[in-house]
Parts: C-alpha cells; structure tokens; sequence
C-alpha cells in the first residue's frame, strides 16, 4: 500500500479544529520521517521538537541520512550508539526505521496533555491514525523500541486502564534494565481504536520494548546496546516463522 505522507498530513493541518488549538501548532505546520519500505526495526519518539533557530515550515527528514552522518547530534547521536557498534561489528542502521508518532513540532511534551488533549482529541487522532498505517503497512517490523514514556500508552499498553487509542493487545514477557518488553499478540477487540477499520495486524508476534527517552545524561545501564538490540531481533525473528502479510479489509481511509 502506498501512503502519501505529506499529502495526509497537509489534509489534518487544513481542518477546522486548529481554531481550538494553540496558534503556533498551526503556524510551525509539521515535520515526518520518510518511510517507504519494510523494516525489521522500528524507533519511535513522541513527536518533532522545535528548535529557537528553526523556520516555521513542513518538513521531512531521511534517518538513513541521518544516521551515515559523522556530525553528532544530541537527540540522533545516542540513537545511532544503540544501532552501531564497531566494536562487535554490529550495525543495525540499514535494518531500522524511524517516526515520531505525532508531526506537531514542540519541545516541551507537556503541552500534549495540557493543550491538544482538552482541546485538541480530533487532531491527536487523525495523526496517530496516519501513524498506524504506515507502521503496519509499510514498515512491519519485527522488533519496536518505543522510546518515550509518555508515548507507551498510544500501543494500548494500559488498555486495562481503559486506555485504548492505536489499541495492539500486548503480552508481557519481562522487565530487564532497559525497560518492559511484550509481545503483540493482536489487536484489542474495542470500538475505541482509533483505526478499526484494521481488522488483523502485520504485527503479529513482533516484539515491543517500552524504554525511556535516551540522552547524553542517560546512565549507561539504561541505555540499550546494539548488541542487545540484535539479540532481541533475533528472537523475533524465531516467533515469527509463520507470519504472513494480512489482507486490508474494510475501508482504509490515508
């Protein structure tokens, strides 16, 4: 399936609902990473950030890029240790996506809960629905590291809570220092998710671990190695041998 990112996101940021929202969500527009093929890993953060020297306008960026680039960056930089290691010769870059699974750009993530939660649901849940179907119609990954808190709970990770939005029915395999690992198991049977026009996912089996954010200040025994990364795709690599890719059924609206 074919996804015009920029396309959709153009179509969410010409809604109405934007008189609701903070004006400056509007004026900054968004930025996406490209994503158009299979990738055996995924990362995924919350949502761009906005820098003092950035210019207000929609953009895209290419993680490939990003990550054969010698030049450190604070946010990239601690991303790219966790996929190459010379050392072991490891490296992972080739074989791993990336998107934050909202576009808005803002530095401060507490504005999500403040703001575009009270005043913002439609917005919230017409890019996370552009977010669900590029993970499972073009990435499909074996192995998702999701690497922001706050960001747990759009998975259905606390579905028992009630709390459902992309809705993946997760089961727990452990706690080690890096975070809580699962493993999808399908999707939750829920008229509340936010794409039910998904009926089956791509995701079966494809394990998930829930970290935190990673920085330079990160203590090093929190920090997920690439060596570690590569057991755990090895792993799922096993559980998935009888995997096949889904038919769409219903009406897929992107």
């Amino acid at each position: 399936m074919e996804i015009d990112i920029n396309e959709r996101l153009k179509c969410i940021w010409s809604q109405d609902y934007f008189k609701d929202l903070p004006p400056y969500i509007l004026s900054r527009e968004y930025v996406y990473s490209i994503n158009n093929c299979k990738k055996e890993i995924l990362i995924t953060g919350i949502n761009p950030s906005f820098r003092s020297n950035e210019c207000e306008k929609s953009g895209s960026f290419d993680f490939q890029n990003i990550m054969d680039s010698k030049k450190w960056d604070t946010y990239w930089g601690p991303i790219k240790k966790m996929l190459y290691d010379i050392e072991n010769n490891i490296d992972l870059r080739a074989q791993t996506a990336y998107l934050d699974i909202f576009y808005f750009r803002e530095k401060n993530q507490k504005i999500l809960k403040k703001e575009l939660l009270k005043n913002g649901i439609p917005f919230i849940i017409e890019q996370l629905n552009l977010t669900q179907k590029i993970i499972e119609y073009i990435i499909q990954p074996k192995l998702i590291i999701v690497k922001n808190r706050e960001s747990a709970a759009y998975w259905g990770r606390y579905s028992n809570e009630n709390i459902i939005w992309m809705g993946y029915e997760l089961e727990f395999i452990e706690t080690n220092n890096y975070g809580d690992l699962f493993k999808i198991i399908g999707l939750i049977p829920s008229n509340q998710r936010i794409a039910p026009e998904i009926l089956n996912t791509n995701l079966l089996n494809s394990l998930i671990l829930f970290t935190n954010h990673i920085n330079q200040f990160t203590s090093k025994e929190k920090r997920p190695t690439a060596f570690f990364i590569n057991e755990l795709l090895k792993k799922s690599k096993k559980t998935i041998t009888n995997k096949i890719t889904l038919p769409i059924f219903g009406e897929v609206a992107i």
